[in-house]
């Protein structure tokens, strides 16, 4: 089944162009385009959108006021940012808000299609570029004496727990009596206060900081010495 976008930004090249990008791709169909953000809320409203594509600089409405729209009044529409802004206040503000993901405008074709393949099943990807602005924010070398709590709730800590043991949203969801929704928005709320874009990042950085305790071959290292090669063993995927 075709999944139908809306592109939402104010220069008519970029639609132009963004469009030719999917002439290519079968599984969705460019069905709506909008100028600005009241001409977005309104096709929002009144049509069946499955996806969209939001800039964050547009006349009217912003692309902020745009996804608060949608954040209180279609949570379960998935959006994905595609702005020239790489300042981590903007991310930051826009996962908080619920964005399934996050691009540059430079980004690659193949870039974008594993974001919205991503973004259309529920989960969040974000390309490597804003990956790294989130993960290098705030986040310096520690000895082992000197951890941080991120200030995780217990049930931030238990969703995790069960995140580095490699269940899945849904049976997390079965096993702590909430919903898939509240899980999800729970990860993202976890991911903005650790300042991480993944799960693998978030579960490492918890071990490293005391805040997990896994019993599992993979954790049985120093946690001061964890490196690039630990985390590609976490086979986490959110």
């Amino acid at each position: 089944m075709t999944s139908k976008i809306m592109i939402v930004d104010n220069h008519f090249i970029i639609r132009e162009g963004i469009k030719l990008i999917f002439e290519s791709h079968s599984d969705y169909d460019v069905a709506y385009e909008a100028a600005d953000g009241d001409e977005a809320i309104d096709i929002i409203k009144k049509s069946q959108v499955d996806l969209v594509l939001l800039d964050i600089k547009m006349p009217k409405k912003d692309g902020f006021e745009v996804m608060s729209f949608i954040h209180d009044h279609f949570p379960d529409l998935p959006v994905v940012v595609l702005s020239t802004f790489d300042n981590v206040v903007n991310i930051q503000r826009m996962l908080k808000l619920g964005a399934k993901g996050y691009l540059l405008k430079d980004a690659s074709t193949e870039t974008i299609f594993t974001t919205i393949d991503s973004a259309i099943t529920g989960n969040m990807v974000l390309q490597n570029q804003i990956s790294d602005i989130l993960f290098s924010q705030n986040h310096t070398e520690t000895s082992p004496e000197e951890t941080q709590n991120y200030n995780l709730s217990e049930k931030e800590l238990k969703i995790l727990s069960r995140v580095a043991r490699g269940v899945k949203i849904k049976l997390i969801a079965l096993e702590m009596h909430l919903s898939e929704r509240t899980i999800k928005s729970n990860l993202t709320d976890i991911y903005i206060k650790m300042n991480v874009s993944t799960g693998v990042q978030a579960v490492a950085l918890a071990v490293k900081n005391n805040l997990i305790d896994i019993d599992s071959h993979i954790f049985r290292t120093k946690k001061a010495d964890l490196s690039s090669a630990f985390f590609k063993l976490l086979e986490v995927r959110i």
